[in-house]
C-alpha cells in the first residue's frame, strides 16, 4: 500500500505543469504597464464612454508596445502571469502608485 501511494506521489508531482517564466522582465513589464495605465486613465478621465475611445486606446497600447519592442502576445503573457503571482502583481502596483504620488 505504501508503495502505491509513493507512485502516486511521484506521478502527481511530476504532472503538475511548471509555471514558465513571462516573456517580459518585472522591470520592463513595469514600464510598459505604467505607459498603458497612463493612457487609460487619461481615455477615461477625458471621454469616459468605452465605445468612444476604446479603437484610439488600442491604437496608442499598440504605440507603447512598439515603441518599447513588445507584442502584444508578451505583454499580455506577462500580465497573466502577474494575475497568477499576486505578490508580485502588488508590488509592481504598490511601486507605480507610488512613484504616481511623488
Amino acid at each position: 500500500m505504501r508503495l502505491v501511494s509513493l507512485f502516486v506521489i511521484f506521478l502527481l508531482i511530476a504532472c503538475t505543469e511548471r509555471d514558465p517564466d513571462p516573456p517580459l522582465t518585472q522591470k520592463k513589464f513595469k514600464t510598459v504597464y505604467n505607459e498603458i495605465m497612463i493612457l487609460e486613465s487619461y481615455y477615461q478621465m477625458n471621454f469616459r464612454n468605452l465605445n468612444i475611445y476604446k479603437d484610439s486606446l488600442r491604437k496608442s497600447v499598440d504605440g507603447v508596445l512598439e515603441a518599447h519592442n513588445v507584442t502584444f502576445e508578451e505583454f499580455e503573457k506577462t500580465y497573466n502571469y502577474y494575475s497568477k503571482h499576486q505578490e508580485n502583481f502588488q508590488d509592481i502596483n504598490n511601486d507605480l502608485i507610488e512613484s504616481y504620488s511623488k
